[in-house]
């Protein structure tokens, strides 16, 4: 994911934090051997993949520390006659610890990695059609090379159960579907120069995926993140455009642009916290690669004001605070008495764009695509391996 977040899972999820996911990512180590790997659905065959062996172990063995809470207050925790542990009236795999710190209780959920996505994918993609099962193999095995990418050693859990990395809700959230998906990709993963890499996701890219610093501009390209078409070959249609959120419109007048600019400018600018006035300009500053804007300048009666990619996004606010779709959007303005008195933002596209298309792989499983051909269409130059159990 991770996210910003890394995951933006189908209107479901989004990042808070687009630095952190990539931040903690940890060098793996492992050694490339070769087994034969079949693809469950779509075609595609028996080839040879490599192992990754050496740090890990497999999804049925290896520990993933889920943070449910990082300041709660002590509550209870039962055991059910099926061993489950329940925290806030949610049941989990695995064990329960809580640790004290400075603004409460860190809970933490110690259980093996294949538990963990049994409680992530559902999530992540949703209930889909049979036709659609390789969609939810693809989730099942970028989630699962997200969550290797993140174990760490240097804090006292390797991942957090909300948008900041991938939505987790435990044994409630399994479902047949996923848990199948899962099972059908055990220990697969998503490789680069033979090791896991970050597998950011998201919901409907609305035409092009989109490389990092197109997005978050103070992040480092990556050869596997970068712009990919979803366009249906021989067609104008893309293979996403049946999300609800292909194409969608978002519109100010003068009291509502000047009310999220107050709000939310001065976090993302040198603008005063005080107020910035009136809204005279907002002018774009270039596209990116795949389309996008890359940045805004925001004239107002205090100064002029850039913002550069997805900052746009958790600015340009709706009423009720949810941030824009994408930044793969044109718009018009009108201004009166000096101050822009409408604006509309026609877009295509949720999340941030990069990587996986959930609503594009949901729309290739359709097309008969197996998961490995997903995968591989969205990090291209990429390999799936395995991890050595």
């Amino acid at each position: 994911m991770a996210k910003t977040r890394w995951s933006e899972a189908l209107g479901l999820a989004e990042r808070t934090n687009r630095a952190r996911a990539w931040l903690l990512a940890t060098a793996i180590l492992g050694v490339a051997a070769c087994v034969s790997l079949s693809s469950p659905r779509g075609g595609g065959g028996v080839g040879t993949v490599p192992v990754v062996r050496g740090t890990f172990k497999g999804g049925a063995q290896q520990q993933v520390r889920i943070a449910l809470e990082t300041a709660a207050e002590m509550g209870p925790v039962t055991a059910e006659a099926d061993s489950f542990q329940i925290w806030n009236g949610k049941r989990y795999r695995g064990t329960i610890t809580f640790t004290r710190t400075d603004s409460g209780f860190l809970v933490v959920n110690n259980l093996p990695m294949d538990s963990y996505l049994r409680g992530v994918v559902p999530l992540e993609i949703g209930s889909r059609t049979p036709a659609e099962f390789a969609a939810v193999q693809a989730q099942a095995v970028a989630a699962r090379t997200y969550a290797y990418k993140h174990l760490t050693s240097s804090r006292a859990f390797d991942m957090y159960a909300t948008v900041q990395d991938q939505v987790y809700g435990g044994v409630d959230a399994e479902k047949p579907q996923s848990d199948s998906a899962i099972a059908t990709t055990a220990d697969v993963v998503v490789l680069y120069n033979g090791q896991p890499i970050t597998t950011p996701y998201h919901s409907t890219c609305g035409g092009s995926t989109a490389g990092v610093s197109e997005v978050w501009y103070d992040q480092p390209d990556q050869p596997y993140l970068r712009p990919v078409s979803d366009r249906i070959p021989g067609t104008n249609n893309f293979y996403c455009d049946t999300s609800p959120r292909f194409s969608w419109t978002q519109s100010y007048d003068a009291a509502g642009l000047r009310a999220v600019m107050e709000k939310y400018l001065a976090s993302y600018t040198k603008a005063p916290k005080s107020g910035v006035g009136k809204i005279t300009d907002i002018r774009e500053q270039g596209r990116t690669p795949s389309g996008r804007i890359a940045a805004l300048t925001v004239q107002t009666e205090t100064g002029s004001y850039t913002l550069r990619g997805n900052d746009i996004r958790f600015v340009l606010r709706d009423p009720k605070g949810a941030i824009l779709n994408s930044t793969f959007f044109s718009f018009t303005k009108e201004t009166s008495g000096g101050e822009v008195s409408s604006f509309t933002v026609n877009g295509r596209g949720y999340g941030h764009g990069i990587g996986m298309c959930q609503w594009g792989a949901i729309g290739r499983a359709r097309a008969g695509q197996n998961y490995r051909t997903i995968l591989e269409t969205y990090y291209p130059g990429t390999t799936i391996g395995r991890i050595a159990g």
